[in-house]
């Protein structure tokens, strides 16, 4: 597997930062589990750890194209799976989105994430034209909508609004024109105001409480106030590496998942916090690149659904500890603990290894430009990469 091919294309500036944000979430939940001793979370996380960055290499192993020819199986696999946990899935935080498997919880709707990536790929690496159509759209919709719709059923509402940005990413790469994203924009605020009926009781309290965050500061309004609290007190440069009160005296709710931040930002400062935050944007402005070097359309538009989960992962969830956005259980990548979404990052970014490994594989012959990545994007994104 480790030729010497491979290890000369490999993009190890890339796999490099990714490991140090990974170290730094495995750091957060073994200062955290101090609480009470118990470090049984903190070995299940270094577990899981080894088993992404396992499949993140595997991947990288597995030309894309193959992975992209058999998307529409992935996706079938992961939709069943999505369908069979209505039935037979276990509970848990009013969520029933598990399978349970000797002790081992596992979410599909992490997993799926990475499908939806592959099929919409796929679907559009095969329309040639510059700019979509309604009938495109239309398809693109329904792929999307219909793993969200069973999500929302299992009762996570949050997970399942995290695949419209996937969505909408993929589309305007793939050439969305203005007057379509217009439209979709003044839609989606038509329908806004209707959503807000469907919503259960205490999701509206969550959105009423980040707007008056003196509305429940005991109740619903608790986790967002006490991260705030967390992070307003770590000052400059933190209390000190196991030093925070907040989670070490368990105010903090859900301090390995939904708000390692929180512990992390009381623990190293303003300071440490920027530094994790100019990681994701080294990861981002990576994956960036690796999109510009692209050979194929394909792996363009793979990237892109790539960048997009990242990126919307890091801006919700950092959003939440910070009192922006409700809390609505959407972890920080490859730093909150949960195999589910560890094992989704690695992969997803195990994708775009793969499309980096392959830059020269699918180069066109010299003086033809048919196979530079500016052939396969939209006027405006063609420009970009020309200047």
């Amino acid at each position: 597997m480790l030729t010497r091919k491979f290890l000369s294309q490999f993009d190890y500036f890339l796999f490099l930062a990714v490991v140090i944000l990974a170290l730094i979430g495995a750091l957060g939940i073994y200062n955290a589990s101090a609480e009470d001793g118990n470090y049984s979370l903190f070995a299940r996380h270094l577990l899981w750890l080894g088993v992404g960055a396992i499949v993140c290499l595997l991947i990288t192993t597995i030309d894309y194209h193959f992975l992209t020819d058999h998307a529409f199986l992935f996706y079938g696999l992961t939709t069943g799976l999505l369908l069979s946990i209505l039935l037979f899935g276990k509970e848990i935080n009013g969520s029933k989105s598990w399978f349970t498997l000797g002790g081992i919880s596992f979410q599909p709707s992490e997993i799926a994430k990475v499908a939806l990536i592959l099929v919409l790929a796929r679907y559009l690496s095969e329309i040639s034209a510059s700019y979509l159509q309604h009938k495109h759209l239309l398809a693109l919709g329904g792929l999307t909508l219909c793993p969200m719709l069973l999500i929302t059923l299992q009762g996570d509402l949050g997970t399942a609004l995290m695949y419209l940005p996937i969505l909408l990413g993929i589309v305007i790469v793939a050439g969305l024109r203005m007057r379509f994203l217009m439209a979709i924009l003044i839609i989606a605020l038509c329908v806004a105001p209707l959503g807000w009926y469907l919503l259960k009781d205490y999701q509206k309290e969550r959105i009423l409480v980040t707007l008056d965050p003196g509305r429940d500061p005991q109740g619903i309004g608790y986790q967002s106030r006490q991260s705030q609290i967390a992070i307003g007190s770590g000052g400059l440069f933190g209390k000190g590496l196991g030093q925070g009160l907040q989670s070490q005296l368990g105010f903090v709710p859900e301090v390995h998942t939904d708000f390692i931040f929180a512990i992390l930002a009381e623990e190293i400062g303003f300071v440490g916090s920027i530094c994790i935050l100019m990681l994701y944007l080294l990861v981002l402005m990576r994956l960036i690149r690796i999109a510009g070097k692209a050979r194929d359309r394909v792996g363009i538009l793979l990237i892109t659904g790539v960048t997009s989960l990242i990126f919307f992962h890091v801006a919700i969830n950092v959003s939440m500890t910070l009192g922006l956005v409700p809390p609505i259980g959407i972890p920080l990548p490859l730093l909150s603990y949960g195999g589910s979404s560890t094992i989704t990052t690695f992969a997803a970014l195990g994708l775009a290894l793969n499309v980096h490994q392959r830059r020269f594989v699918y180069s066109p012959a010299s003086g033809d430009d048919s196979g530079s990545p500016r052939s396969y994007l939209p006027p405006s994104l063609s420009n970009y990469y020309n200047s």
